[in-house]
């Protein structure tokens, strides 16, 4: 669109149109008739692509078509004419020079599977990034996402704001996976980071001595595994990881302490030890005075960048006058340590849950021997980030 430069005799001045001059004998500027309809058929085109009805009497209608294009995006939005991981899509008018903050949306035709490029109007191939500025993890994008992206010119890419249907969302908790058992770790597609949590297995509780008239026997708790937590990336847990699970420390028979819990990791990743047993101790003989150590704790767990702590020790059994006590098992941040079994109860009580260690046995006078408790077994937990 331009003035009727190229019309003979149109009298325009300094390339534009001029009124008539009477005073100096200065003619007016002719406006040509083909000149004229077609501004008119340009601007009337405008207001119909809109979706509005041509009008003599409303002269706002250029502005309310200018408005309702720019809100559509119409000039910002084109299908996807590549293929996964190769996005491409030709845009009118055509984007012809790529500044920085260009916003652009594409419909996508195939979901990627892994790194991408997008490409609008024939340009060279440009990374296509997510929010944290990594490359696209599969399946961030689908079949028929709307996307939302925009050219950042220190990136030299393309960042993938926004992709429907996809798992591009980020920050978004997709799934927590718990391990109480040995196995192996494989991401779900789209996985970002992950907050792990690793706790070892509790120790066991040691048996008790079988008692005469003058005898008492008892034993401490067992200790409770080491716990550690870390926040770690896709990039540093891969494809997978081999997870290890700890078996609770075993019960001790008589004449035997509990065994320790085992460790429990995320490969070579995050490790948490587990609790020691409690040891065996022979009857005490009355009168006297006793105190009977519970399990060790654990070492300090590794790995963790958030959290590494050790287990707690499992709580003494004492004897005073004849009255006796046994030690709880300790506690771990995931589960209950085994109660002290009183002298009627005959039965020492386990850990619960994950990580606690087993509780102590009791034995009063005349009693047979008893074998203590198993600790509880250790966890990992994954809580899995897009």
């Amino acid at each position: 669109m331009d003035y009727p430069k190229s019309v003979p005799s149109v009298g325009l001045v300094n390339g534009k149109f001029v009124n008539e001059d009477a005073v100096a004998g200065l003619p007016g500027s002719l406006i040509p008739a083909t000149w004229g309809n077609s501004v008119t058929d340009e601007l009337l085109n405008v207001v119909k692509s809109a979706g509005l009805e041509p009008s003599e009497t409303d002269a706002t209608q250029l502005v309310q078509a200018l408005k309702k294009i720019s809100q559509a995006g119409e000039d910002k939005h084109a299908t996807d004419i590549g293929a996964a991981n190769l996005y491409m899509a030709n845009y009118v008018p055509a984007i012809s020079v790529l500044k920085d903050g260009l916003a652009l949306r594409f419909t996508a035709g195939n979901a990627n599977a892994g790194a991408s490029t997008f490409a609008p109007n024939g340009s060279m191939p440009k990374p296509l990034v997510s929010l944290a500025l990594s490359a696209l993890r599969p399946a961030e994008i689908v079949v028929g996402s709307v996307c939302s992206v925009v050219y950042s010119a220190a990136l030299d890419s393309w960042v993938l704001v926004y992709a429907s249907g996809g798992k591009g969302f980020s920050g978004r908790l997709l799934a927590v996976k718990t391990f109480t058992a040995s196995g192996n770790y494989v991401p779900t597609v789209g996985m970002k980071n992950v907050l792990v949590t690793v706790v070892g297995a509790g120790g066991g509780s040691s048996g008790i001595g079988a008692t005469n008239a003058t005898q008492v026997s008892l034993t401490g708790g067992g200790a409770s595994g080491s716990y550690a937590q870390a926040w770690l990336s896709f990039d540093v847990i891969g494809q997978s990881q081999i997870i290890t699970v700890g078996a609770g420390g075993v019960a001790g028979g008589v004449g035997i302490g509990g065994g320790s819990g085992g460790t429990s990791s995320l490969g070579s990743l995050v490790s948490a030890t587990g609790g020691g047993g409690s040891p065996w101790s022979t009857p005490l003989t009355l009168p006297g005075f006793g105190l009977y150590v519970g399990g060790f704790p654990s070492q300090t767990s590794s790995g963790g960048n958030l959290i590494n702590s050790s287990g707690a020790a499992g709580s003494p059994g004492m004897c005073l006058s004849g009255s006796t006590l046994a030690g709880h098992g300790a506690n771990s941040p995931l589960g209950s340590g085994g109660y002290a079994s009183s002298v009627s109860l005959s039965v020492a009580a386990p850990g619960s849950g994950y990580g606690s260690g087993a509780g102590g046995i009791a034995n009063t006078t005349n009693q047979p021997g008893r074998p203590g408790a198993a600790g509880a077994t250790g966890a990992v937990i994954i809580y899995e980030y897009a």
